[in-house]
C-alpha cells in the first residue's frame, strides 16, 4: 500500500512540474485553437503584449523526385532529405501580475502550440 501511495505522489509531482499545454485559449468571448492562422488570432485577441520572431532550418524527409522535376509519374517511395526554413513566432498575452501569461507559438503563420508561462506583467 505504501508503494502505491508513493508512486501516486511521484506521478502527481511530475504532472505539476511539466509545462501546461492546451489546445485552446480564450480571448474575451472568442476561442483561439491550434491550427488558427495569425490573422484569425489578431482578429480575436488583438495585438500581443510581446513577440519574438526567428527562423529555424530543419531537415525533413521528402518523398518524390529531387532537383525540381515534379512530374507525378516520376515520383518514388525513396525518401531524400530536404532543407526547409520555418518562420517561428511566439506571441505573449498577459492578463496582469496575478494571472499566468499565455504563449502562442506559430510556425509559418499557423498556430501550433499554446502553453502557459509564469505570472504576467
Amino acid at each position: 500500500m505504501k508503494k502505491i501511495s508513493l508512486l501516486f505522489m511521484l506521478l502527481l509531482l511530475l504532472a505539476v512540474m511539466t509545462p501546461s499545454h492546451s489546445f485552446a485559449f480564450r480571448c474575451g468571448t472568442h476561442l483561439v485553437h491550434i491550427g488558427d492562422r495569425k490573422w484569425e488570432v489578431l482578429q480575436k485577441c488583438g495585438p500581443p503584449d510581446f513577440t519574438e520572431v526567428w527562423e529555424e532550418k530543419r531537415l525533413e524527409r521528402v518523398f518524390g523526385v529531387p532537383y525540381g522535376n515534379w512530374d507525378s509519374s516520376l515520383q518514388t517511395r525513396i525518401p531524400f532529405g530536404a532543407v526547409v526554413y520555418v518562420l517561428i513566432e511566439e506571441w505573449v498575452y498577459s492578463s496582469g501580475p496575478t494571472r499566468f501569461v499565455r504563449i502562442l507559438r506559430f510556425e509559418n503563420s499557423q498556430l501550433v502550440d499554446i502553453y502557459t508561462g509564469d505570472y504576467g506583467f
